[in-house]
């Protein structure tokens, strides 16, 4: 099996969906009052409506921590964690999301 997708709940759709389309610049490619969905290549992401917000970290892939995250801070999302590298082999910053949602970016370091 592969995973495919995950479900994230939030109490205020709408606004979820902006933050994402403001902060991230992306779109869903469905939406209506119970859900929007965001696919990324293999993966795709879901916002439902719910009563109350999940407590979910989703992580982005990137080619250049600091820039993605200094343009993600520009564009209004709320610093958690600056870019930190990490004794895993990776620079990791942290953002909040809409609701209870943690967005992570991480670049993978190349070894030394």
């Amino acid at each position: 099996m592969t995973i495919s997708h995950v479900h994230c709940q939030v109490r205020d759709l709408a606004a979820a969906v902006a933050w994402f389309g403001d902060v991230c610049g992306i779109s869903p490619s469905f939406r209506n009052d119970g859900l929007a969905v965001f696919p990324f290549d293999a993966f795709t992401l879901i916002l439902d409506a719910a009563s109350s917000d999940s407590a979910v970290t989703i992580g982005f892939n990137s080619h250049d921590c600091d820039a993605d995250f200094a343009v993600m801070e520009k564009k209004g999302a709320q610093v958690l964690e600056s870019p930190q590298d990490r004794p895993y082999g990776a620079r990791v910053a942290y953002l909040r999301g809409p609701g209870a949602l943690k967005v992570e970016i991480e670049q993978l370091l190349s070894p030394t």
